[in-house]
């Protein structure tokens, strides 16, 4: 069964319940799941093999709007979004957005930085969207480089209002986000939503929508997000492992574009954990992954011909013909064909390597320089020391960076590369020591 309940208000808000299943177990050496996540290994799915040789998302940021997302949980933890513009621990609202610190996100909620997922739903979405791969731990995501923005907007139970809906995509869009997953849907749509779905839609973001999990058809009895008319939304069905319709999926010839698939699907959760989860809300992150794997692969491209790239290239058959716009189920590897997505190297992955003298008199100048490797996309660096930003460099190519320190014992730099929209491309930090004078 499925939990759903009638909205008592029109600002009273139904997270997308997922059904679950036991807790899987990792026991095995290298993304010791990924065998078992049938979404990503068989190519008849979603035809993850092939993307995966042409990108893999990298330099591309997704916010997850949901119940918040673990930040430490060891599949996600290198693929957090961290805000250029804030400094962390200082108290202070850097980005004058009225949230201080909101260095990984924020809740809107409480409207503050507290992003702690106390449901487990938002780090399911999160870990299919981009799961580390090939890390030796847990599964992948379809986007295993791509980065996430963690915005919450439903609490424990999955409910929220529809005000912080809207406050969820204008801070996500505001902060870089041109991919948003909503996995959340109602029976009621606002001004305030549509509003902030159009503020989205004009500044080239897309919004993938779950259908919703009611076995019905939304064209006839709408369900929001996904329900909108407005181009900027890209609303997702659920499919079983044999391409069929999920019995819950929501379904619609005008209203759902295409589906992805959403039984048994193995993601991370909150605890660190792993668990099987059923639903629409686990086939909209397949698509808003997809488009990450796009975005990385063509950033030259705008968002919507990203998103026409996934429509037009569905597995069409006749039942999901019936069903829904596109007639077809997600093909991300077609996709990635359709828009001259070239092969990639093996070994691709962004690095950065640090160097400074291990010792350095106090009063004294420190040094540190930096080498990148696949970071084209690297707009801007930000260089810190002692965990305090100490210097944002607007341009790619400065490579080195000096600070006269006084103070004598141990030190670190750590730098951060930024791509245009402010996602975490590369980083990498070394310890010094400053010694006293002779």
């Amino acid at each position: 069964m499925h939990t759903w309940s009638r909205a008592l208000a029109h600002n009273l808000w139904i997270g997308l319940a997922l059904l679950l299943a036991a807790p899987a177990v990792a026991t095995a050496a290298s993304d010791p799941l990924l065998s078992e996540q049938w979404a990503l290994t068989d190519a008849g799915a979603v035809d993850a093999p092939d993307a995966w040789t042409r990108s893999l998302g990298s330099g591309s940021l997704v916010a997850v709007l949901d119940t918040g997302v673990q930040l430490d949980h060891p599949d996600l933890a290198s693929n957090i979004w961290t805000n250029p513009r804030e400094i962390p621990g200082n108290g202070r609202d850097d980005d004058a957005n009225g949230i201080v610190d909101d260095v990984h996100g924020a809740s809107m909620l409480s409207l503050n930085a507290d992003v702690n997922d106390d449901n487990g739903h938002g780090t399911h979405v999160a870990g299919i969207v981009a799961a580390s791969r090939g890390n030796g731990v847990g599964g992948s995501g379809l986007a295993p480089l791509a980065q996430i923005m963690p915005v919450k907007v439903l609490d424990g139970s999955m409910r929220g209002t529809t005000d912080a809906l809207a406050l969820g995509i204008r801070y996500a869009v505001d902060n870089g986000a041109r991919i948003l997953n909503v996995s959340v849907n109602t029976d009621y749509a606002t001004q305030v939503v549509r509003a902030a779905v159009q503020y989205a839609g004009a500044r080239g973001a897309i919004i993938v929508a779950s259908a919703g999990n009611n076995s019905r058809d939304i064209d006839l009895l709408p369900s929001y997000p996904a329900s909108l008319p407005d181009a900027g939304i890209l609303s997702v069905a659920a499919q079983d492992d044999e391409g069929l319709l999920s019995r819950l999926s929501n379904i619609g010839r005008q209203s759902v574009d295409l589906s992805a698939p959403g039984e048994s699907i193995i993601s991370t959760t909150s605890g660190s954990r792993y668990e099987s989860r059923t639903g629409t809300s686990a086939a909209a992150p397949f698509v808003s992954a997809s488009l990450a794997l796009l975005s990385s692969a063509r950033p030259d491209l705008p968002m919507r011909s990203l998103r026409d790239a996934i429509t037009s290239t569905t597995r069409r058959s006749g039942v999901l013909t019936r069903a829904l716009r596109s007639g077809g189920s997600l093909d991300a590897g077609a996709a990635l064909r359709s828009v001259g997505a070239s092969a990639i190297l093996r070994g691709s992955r962004a690095t950065l390597k640090l160097s400074t003298r291990s010792r350095t008199r106090s009063g004294s100048k420190a040094k540190v320089r930096w080498k990148a490797r696949n970071v084209q996309n690297v707009a801007r660096w930000r260089i810190s020391l002692d965990g305090r930003v100490v210097k944002r460099s607007l341009s790619a190519k400065r490579t080195r960076f000096s600070k006269r320190i006084r103070k004598v014992g141990r030190h670190k730099w750590r730098i951060v590369g930024f791509d245009s929209s402010g996602g975490k491309v590369v980083a990498a930090k070394r310890s010094f020591r400053i010694v006293r004078k002779r």
